[in-house]
């Protein structure tokens, strides 16, 4: 017996998505943060980070003599009693800045809820956090990830708040204490008027008045805080009369150096995230259909994009401070970009950079690091002046604190006082680091115009010896065919012989021994043959035989 019952049909249930687009979300925050976590431990520290962390080192052993743009030290002075070694205390201190850099990602995040929703929004702070120069320089010791921090946090306050007087004063205290940790907090000016004049525009005609006001109060917070913080930062500072004028000098070249002298770290930082730098170009094409307010902030939040032409540093760390107002701008762009492909080929798209970024890091570079310094502070147990062209060795005073850049070389050079001359001359030079062409020149008896000047060419060539690697220590050396000679001592104390006998002063001295030399003129003579090396220490020393072969410094 058959029914007449009409067949219903019953379609397949749709299947879900295991995980909702906010979990997705907050999953790549998690896991980013993870990622840079272990990266903290594990990646090279740069040049720059040791410059930084030198300057918590000579604060704290009152050398420090630079009061703008050293707000780093004063608040980082505590780490050096967390750790003895100063790779864990710049580690230490690493973790400090994710923190700074996860803030600036949540401000990011807060900003960009202005244009778009939720998610959307909070896909641009991820994109800020995925970015390459974020992702391997957002947690470097730098007051690049404070101030941005601190800046984009005062931006959420003046954007999002209600402009109360604790906001007001908040917002000025951020900013003021931004412009003590970098001069470069002037480049988030545009955004601070856009965000003034959004609010203006969202006010009635009768308000307007009184939100102007508030508005014009920040920038007298601002500068009120920065004084504060400036009188209260150079206690203890040894303050050099010549560095408000070099302040002065050193902004006016990063500013007026040239255009573009950094234009290949430009391109490979926007190759570096591509989402953002589609979301931009997407967005600088669609903001002419915004609302006026809205069109105008978004284009102030651009504006520092607007530095890479005539900034001078703009080196991958810069595009962290660079990278966080953009991020929140190209929002609407970002939705659009969703709507039409979806959620999840954009986060696979956003995993591919921090991936390859963490496959073709360098991890040999920070147990070299670690080896070089341990090596030192074995040869040299309490600290010794040294020569370098960054601060290697942090806790150990280095004789020229600002040669560190083209612009430190340049004053250095322009001022036409042979300084490392004089301070090897007085035996204040232990070692030296063989890290910058004009430093390796020397050791080898050579001269780079328009560098160094040539009386500390002259001193660098025949006072110290290779031992390993970039690593010269204080010594001599004498060979044969020489004859009887008169030698230089110029850093008095022991020196230990290496590789034969010598009469000193006439007095024998066999191979493995030790005699104790006064700065000046001694007579040598070399009967032997080949060279005998005169180690200005109490032992001929010895690298480690587990001592990692190759160089313990690298570029970006």
């Amino acid at each position: 017996m058959t029914s007449d019952a009409p067949t219903v049909f019953v379609p397949a249930e749709v299947a879900r998505p295991r995980f909702s687009d906010a979990q997705l979300l907050f999953a790549g925050y998690a896991i980013l943060v993870l990622l840079q976590f272990g990266l903290i431990w594990t990646k090279g520290i740069n040049w720059d980070e040791f410059l930084h962390f030198s300057q918590v080192h000579d604060l704290n052993n009152g050398r420090l003599v630079w009061v703008f743009q050293t707000l780093h030290a004063r608040m980082f002075a505590w780490v050096p009693a967390i750790a003895s070694d100063p790779i864990t205390q710049i580690q230490i201190a690493r973790i400090g800045m994710l923190g700074f850099e996860i803030v600036a990602a949540g401000a990011v995040v807060v900003l960009a809820r202005r244009f778009a929703s939720r998610g959307t929004a909070l896909l641009a702070g991820l994109i800020y956090m995925a970015s390459s120069a974020v992702f391997l320089h957002g947690f470097s010791f730098r007051a690049d990830p404070m101030a941005t921090a601190t800046l984009m946090t005062a931006l959420c306050l003046l954007v999002t708040c209600r402009l109360r007087t604790g906001t007001i004063l908040l917002a000025g205290a951020l900013i003021g204490i931004a412009g003590m940790m970098t001069i470069k907090s002037i480049l988030y000016l545009p955004c601070f008027v856009g965000a003034g004049l959004l609010r203006l525009g969202e006010e009635e005609r009768t308000g307007r008045f009184a939100v102007a006001a508030k508005i014009a109060t920040v920038p007298l917070v601002a500068g009120a805080v920065f004084a504060v913080v400036f009188a209260l930062h150079q206690i203890g500072i040894a303050s050099d009369d010549t560095v408000p004028n070099a302040v002065g000098s050193r902004a006016s070249r990063f500013l007026g150096s040239g255009l573009f002298l950094r234009w290949n770290f430009t391109v490979s930082q926007f190759l570096g995230a591509p989402l953002l730098t589609a979301a931009l170009v997407t967005t600088i094409f669609m903001v002419k259909n915004r609302p006026a307010g809205e069109r105008i902030f978004i284009l102030a939040m651009l504006a520092p994009l607007l530095s890479l032409i005539f900034y001078r540093n703009t080196y991958p760390y810069f595009f962290v401070f660079l990278f966080a107002p953009v991020c929140a701008a190209i929002t609407p762009a970002l939705d659009v970009m969703v709507n039409r492909y979806g959620l999840r080929p954009i986060l696979a798209v956003l995993a591919m950079t921090p991936l390859a970024l963490l496959v073709s890091q360098p991890y040999g570079l920070l147990p070299r690091q670690r080896a070089q310094i341990d090596e030192i502070h074995r040869l040299f147990p309490q600290p010794v002046g040294y020569l370098a062209y960054t601060s290697f060795v942090p806790d150990y005073p280095r004789i020229i604190p600002f040669l560190i850049s083209g612009l430190g070389l340049k004053r250095y050079h322009d001022g036409r006082q042979p300084g490392i001359a004089r301070k090897i001359a007085a035996g204040e030079v232990a070692f030296v680091l063989a890290d910058s062409p004009p430093i390796i020149a020397g050791l080898e008896g050579k001269r780079i115009p328009g560098t160094l000047l040539k009386e500390d060419f002259s001193m660098l060539d025949g006072n110290f010896l290779h031992y390993t690697e970039a690593l010269w220590l204080s010594g001599k050396k004498v060979c044969t065919g020489q004859g009887r000679q008169t030698v230089h001592i110029v850093r008095p104390g022991p020196y230990t012989l290496d590789g034969g006998a010598l009469t000193i002063d006439g007095i024998p001295v066999e191979n493995g021994r030790v005699i104790t030399l006064a700065r000046g003129a001694h007579t040598i003579n070399h009967a032997g043959e080949g060279c005998v090396r005169l180690w200005n220490l109490p032992e001929t020393p010895r690298p480690p035989v587990d001592y990692p072969p190759g160089p313990a410094m690298e570029g970006f």
